[in-house]
């Protein structure tokens, strides 16, 4: 049965959202590997551009469905055959995946000998024949456990305890039924070996294994590189670098689809040819030349050229594979700033909520202000702490620091608060919040991810997506326009008409310097709030 087409709706909050539904006959298995039962969610932040969630959604409806035909294919016999040399080989890197899940914490030796005797007892002995139990020691060695009937039995739960479906769909294999039962009795015949050695591991045991060398290479087709997978390159270069969580969650996709690209031939085994192919065929209907040279091409870029850095992978295959952009048509007069009508929409009705009670009224209230006085990312002020506004000699500043959340250069600078917020009142209202959180609520703790493949999404970037919707709600809703960003370009132009230097002007939106030159000597606050004087306030029509 053909699945229904999954459509991308908005909900009353404006965050995107779609639905897709898991057919009956791998709901069981689809939960069991990735936590939802009958439809599998997709959530969006309510500022993401129409044209990336539209991209966003093809990509997760692609990954959604590579899922269901992979399970699908297990339980119905259309996936790959194996020859018995073949599973015997497969299983050996389920062995080596199997073992290095656990290898670098392996926990208490009392887990895996419990693990040992559970598989032992309750799994193997439990389905012993008579002739054993009447003769024990006419069997020593358990060869009862090879008979067809003891293996069928056993399947199932040898299956669950090696995690052997989590491992396929990382290697990016669909098995026919009998090459899984082949491949799963491979698997039964070495889990006790590697539940040994996780045991060892423990002990604080990390002597070499034998074992990996007993098993035959695997050669139905392209045989995999010995080293890392996509996924486990994306998943090192996350641990050393700890890119912003942002960046995290935008290039999941990227490595996600890679690994079930180039599963067989692994990091260091793809070409440049293969990998110019793969980054060209990704330019669809759904996801722009944009979108791939900006996001796919420059994340795979990235990642591998740190891992030839590091001896990961002999080469960077993604290095000189480039992506033509076909030229936008602007039609907006004022380009990427808003124009006078849309500032003047949006800080009128900011001056609405004269009496902010909660932080989304106080985001509403103030953070277009300090944005349009400040030329800062919306992100940097919508994670400010009352403890992060300072008064200086004669005047106020606010800390922009990585301590509170990101800051795009990785690095604190001090912004002065232009004197119009002050009559309007912004000190005060820092002063009745306190030293904590003045846009979202930092007073019941937040649930953090432990994944550092999945990051959670801050408070800060909730608040600042919020906003963005708010924004568009108000009318100003031009597709080619962030509904924060804009704010950065608008305070460029203007310092740029009012004669405000153009090292000034940098040092107090966060700019890199344009040359080695003027990095020398950067502006003092004192300098800076002294230039922000002559920076007209905004006269609201």
């Amino acid at each position: 049965m053909a699945l229904r087409m999954v459509g991308l709706s908005r909900a009353a909050d404006g965050r995107w959202f779609a639905r897709k539904g898991i057919p009956e006959d791998v709901r069981e298995d689809y939960q069991r590997l990735y936590g939802h039962k009958r439809e599998a969610h997709l959530k969006l932040a309510a500022d993401t551009p129409k044209h990336e969630a539209k991209a966003r959604l093809g990509e997760w409806e692609a990954e959604v469905e590579t899922r269901i035909a992979t399970l699908r294919a297990q339980r119905n016999g259309e996936g790959q055959p194996l020859t018995r040399l073949n599973a015997i080989a497969l299983a050996g890197r389920w062995y080596n995946w199997f073992v290095k899940q656990h290898e670098a914490d392996p926990g208490s030796p009392k887990h895996w000998r419990e693990f040992s005797d559970h598989l032992t007892w309750n799994v193997l002995y439990a389905e012993a024949p008579a002739a054993y139990h009447e003769n024990p020691k006419a069997d020593p060695h358990w060869e009862w456990t090879k008979a067809p009937d003891v293996r069928e039995a056993v399947r199932p739960q040898v299956a669950e305890l090696a995690r052997v479906a989590t491992f396929l769909a990382s290697e990016g294999k669909a098995l026919n039924a009998a090459a899984h039962a082949l491949f799963v009795d491979a698997v039964s015949d070495n889990l006790l070996l590697a539940i040994s050695v996780l045991e060892r591991r423990a002990n604080g045991d990390y002597s070499r294994d034998d074992t990996p060398d007993t098993f035959p290479r695997f050669t139905d087709g392209p045989v995999r590189g010995s080293g890392a997978s996509c996924w486990e390159l994306f998943e090192a270069f996350v641990t050393a670098t700890t890119p912003a969580p942002n960046t995290v969650t935008r290039w999941r996709a990227v490595f996600l689809e890679m690994q079930r690209e180039f599963a067989e031939v692994g990091a260091d085994g793809i070409t440049e040819d293969a990998a110019r192919k793969w980054v060209h065929g990704l330019i669809t209907e759904k996801r722009t030349a944009i979108t791939v040279r900006e996001i796919w091409l420059s994340a795979s870029r990235r990642v591998f050229s740190w891992a030839r850095e590091h001896k990961r992978v002999r080469q960077n295959p993604f290095k000189e594979v480039r992506v033509d952009v076909p030229r936008k048509v602007q039609t907006r007069e004022d380009g990427r700033s808003f124009t006078t009508a849309e500032a003047s929409i949006i800080l009128k009705a900011s001056l609405t909520y004269q009496k902010p009670a909660t932080p989304t009224e106080r985001t509403r209230r103030w953070v277009p202000w300090l944005c349009a006085y400040s030329g800062a990312r919306s992100g940097e002020i919508t994670q400010l702490r009352g403890g992060d506004i300072e008064a200086r000699n004669g005047f106020y500043v606010m800390k922009l620091t990585p301590e509170a959340g990101t800051v795009k250069t990785g690095k604190p600078r001090v912004v002065p608060i232009h004197e119009h917020l002050i009559v309007q009142g912004f000190i005060e209202m820092v002063q009745q919040v306190g030293k904590g959180a003045l846009f979202y609520n930092d007073k019941t703790p937040q649930k953090i991810s432990n994944d550092p493949l999945k990051p959670s999404r801050s408070r800060a970037e909730t608040a600042r997506a919020h906003l963005g919707t708010w924004v568009r709600g108000l009318g100003v809703d031009d597709p080619e326009l962030s509904p924060n960003h804009a704010w950065r370009h608008l305070f460029k132009r203007i310092g740029d008409e009012i004669g405000m230097a153009e090292k000034m002007n940098d040092a107090i939106t966060g700019h890199t310097q344009a040359t080695e030159g003027r990095k020398y000597g950067p502006p003092t606050a004192a300098a800076m709030a002294e230039a922000l004087k002559k920076f007209p306030r905004y006269a609201l029509e």
